[in-house]
């Protein structure tokens, strides 16, 4: 969420998060209205210490291990994680985990 807003665009940037639950995964998605990426950069950016194109910002105290983070922990969940940019500028990051069966006792 955070870099979401901080890698936003500087006035009227948006950010969108959404929950929802498929048949077996839990899904998570943030999206967000920042500069336009390419998907080799998109695809780039899990890999520690990448903060994107023109991503140096001296007032926030990233060091681009966020995402990468992000991959660790899913990866570790057996989940999956997906990168998209969108076509007007931003990206779609979404995060898919197994979802466990309630178990009743009948």
């Amino acid at each position: 969420m955070h870099n979401a807003i901080v890698h936003n665009l500087p006035e009227q940037g948006t950010v969108w998060v959404n929950t929802s639950v498929r048949p077996k995964t839990a899904v998570l998605t943030v999206e967000n209205t920042g500069e336009k990426l390419t998907p080799e950069l998109a695809a780039m950016l899990t890999e520690p210490f990448q903060r994107g194109t023109e991503r140096v910002h001296t007032d926030t105290a990233g060091v681009g291990l966020g995402l990468a983070i992000v991959k660790t922990i899913t990866h570790a969940h057996d989940g999956t994680l997906t990168l998209t940019p969108r076509s007007a500028g931003g990206i779609n990051i979404t995060v898919e985990l197994p979802a466990l069966a309630l178990h009743t006792d009948t």
